[in-house]
């Protein structure tokens, strides 16, 4: 996939980088050339322009991307980098909004997909804090989530099913397995469980946060 990031603060800068570990081709685009240099080696294309400039962002191709992320968090370069985006085609325009008067402009103007990180992982470190023991954590409701475990010692050899079984928290259900690069989703109960494994499981917060085998 074809990505532009627009905006290279250290949210942009890390999203670029990240992208293109992930095996997207990056478009990262800023006005500060230190940037740019700090960034070039390490994305597919590093291009200096300003994004509130249509034309330049049409002379470096940014409507060929599939698509764009508005990473900045000033709200009028955002406001206009956006309408930007729009008027050059590009098909899917994320943005980052730096409060909720930011991200409703975002909203109103057409971004598909509007982004506040400080209060989203705000949001998601106060969940994962009542699941503590979680390798990850994702938020599906107010006190609704998904988590990642590693499977504790006890359960070592054990089956799948004779451990579900004996858990003690009512709420917690098994919704995948991952093992080394893979990932068994619905996975077999009948298998026994090995040292390194994750388990993946839905929960209510409060039952995520207790500890798995009774530990």
């Amino acid at each position: 996939m074809q990505v532009a990031v627009l905006g290279l603060g250290r949210f942009g800068a890390h999203l670029a980088r990240t992208l293109q570990e992930q095996g997207h081709d990056v478009l990262a685009v800023d006005m500060d050339d230190g940037q740019i240099n700090r960034l070039a080696d390490t994305v597919a294309r590093a291009m200096i322009a300003d994004i509130t400039d249509v034309d330049a962002l049409r002379e470096i191709s940014v409507a060929d991307v599939d698509v764009a992320v508005v990473s900045t968090a000033d709200l009028d370069v955002s406001v206009l980098a956006t309408m930007n985006c729009q008027s050059l085609g590009v098909p899917l325009i994320f943005a980052k909004a730096g409060n909720d008067r930011h991200a409703l402009v975002l909203e109103r103007i057409g971004a598909d997909r509007v982004m506040q990180p400080e209060r989203d992982g705000a949001e998601r470190f106060a969940h994962m804090l009542q699941a503590s023991q979680a390798r990850d954590f994702l938020p599906l409701s107010q006190a609704y989530g998904i988590a990642i475990f590693a499977a504790p010692r006890v359960w070592f050899g054990r089956r799948l099913e004779v451990a579900a079984a004996s858990d003690a928290a009512p709420s917690r259900r098994l919704l995948a397995v991952i093992r080394g690069q893979e990932v068994q989703l619905s996975p077999v109960l009948s298998q026994e469980i090995e040292r390194g494994d994750l388990l993946v499981f839905a929960a209510t917060d409060q039952d995520l946060g207790r500890p798995l085998g009774g530990g």
